[in-house]
């Protein structure tokens, strides 16, 4: 049960562009952490876009930002240093380590910090273990997943059913519309 229950956002947004950061910054969140590949960036991009960097600048303004991906450090790297962006890579999610090492870069605590991202079996089960609020986003291009990636979303789907026919009560509007847009 508590596989499943990890693995309900708390939101369901189409993009990034869509976090309604004022609610967030009221509701006492200091730390935003976001996943980089098929969230800020796809699969077949090095380096963050101007427009999607000039939102994550201006959200500096209200939080600490922090890039956190399972990508190596070499990836991670060339995506964030044009704009400075702090990052951990390797980060092992859906493990607690990566959660922990990118809240400590800014002494965040988990009912502070918000996670972003675009799966499941990564980004929201391992926010949701450490109490952290999970935000779903589409992915930004899902034919560019790598091979764990698509084996992920599979698995995903498969954690997906079994919460609709084992535990519907879990089935919030988040799951309702992610599920919706992307298992027709």
């Amino acid at each position: 049960m508590k596989l499943y229950k990890y693995s309900v956002p708390e939101i369901f947004l189409n993009s990034i562009f869509e976090i309604s950061t004022d609610k967030l910054f009221d509701s006492g969140y200091d730390t935003l952490l976001f996943d980089l590949d098929n969230t800020i960036i796809s699969y077949s991009e090095n380096i963050i876009d101007i427009k999607t960097s000039k939102f994550l600048k201006s959200l500096e303004k209200k939080f600490n930002i922090v890039i956190i991906s399972n990508s190596p450090n070499s990836r991670v790297l060339k995506a964030c240093k044009q704009f400075g962006l702090k990052f951990i890579s390797s980060a092992k999610k859906p493990f607690k380590i990566g959660f922990r090492k990118a809240m400590k870069i800014h002494q965040s605590v988990p009912e502070k910090t918000v996670m972003i991202g675009d799966q499941i079996l990564t980004d929201i089960i391992g926010s949701n273990r450490l109490g952290i609020k999970s935000i779903l986003v589409n992915p930004i291009k899902r034919k560019t997943d790598h091979v764990f990636t698509r084996i992920n979303r599979k698995l995903e789907k498969y954690i997906i059913n079994k919460i609709i026919k084992k535990y519907p009560n879990l089935i919030n509007e988040a799951l309702k519309e992610y599920i919706k847009k992307n298992y027709k």
